[in-house]
């Protein structure tokens, strides 16, 4: 079993990286997710906005992504699609 703790903790680092690139309304609803203990459902939702609207993410911001993914045991093309927005 996993410590879900971390995992909400790295969302949460995810969205305050990105607070600058996604809309007020965006982050509500992720966060929303990732309060009601949806984590897969955030994860997938955010990489769908990230790839959709071809917005960049730091490398930091992608390792914590793949991080979350591989606690939950998701499939890696949830977040593999983003390796091309990843900036130094």
């Amino acid at each position: 079993m996993f410590d879900y703790k971390i995992v909400v903790k790295k969302l949460n680092e995810v969205l305050d990286k990105l607070k600058e690139s996604l809309s007020d309304t965006q982050i509500e609803f992720l966060q929303s997710y990732i309060n009601a203990g949806e984590w897969n459902l955030a994860l997938e939702t955010l990489c769908d906005i990230l790839i959709e609207e071809e917005i960049p993410i730091d490398s930091r911001g992608y390792e914590l992504l793949q991080e979350v993914g591989n606690t939950l045991s998701m499939e890696k093309e949830t977040w593999e699609m983003l390796k091309v927005q990843v900036t130094p």
